[in-house]
């Protein structure tokens, strides 16, 4: 599946906001006890999974919240 259109937006020092549309995603921030590595979490705060660059958790959270929102409907 490829990740609709979204915006990253940093809302703290390596913690960045996720948005599709107006709506949040997720969040993605970088991890403080494997530098290089990324966390990824749900808009609720709830763990993910983890990526290997800003930009594939980026696409991961995106993704998996429009085919959540399509679940729905």
């Amino acid at each position: 599946m490829k990740a609709p259109n979204y915006t990253v937006e940093e809302i703290a020092a390596d913690q960045f906001a996720v948005k599709v549309g107006n709506e949040v995603a997720g969040y993605v921030s970088e991890d403080g006890e494997h530098p290089g590595i990324w966390v990824n979490e749900d808009q609720n705060g709830r763990l993910m999974g983890r990526s290997a660059t800003r930009e594939q958790g980026a696409d991961f959270l995106a993704a998996w919240f429009v085919a959540v929102d399509e679940d729905r409907t």
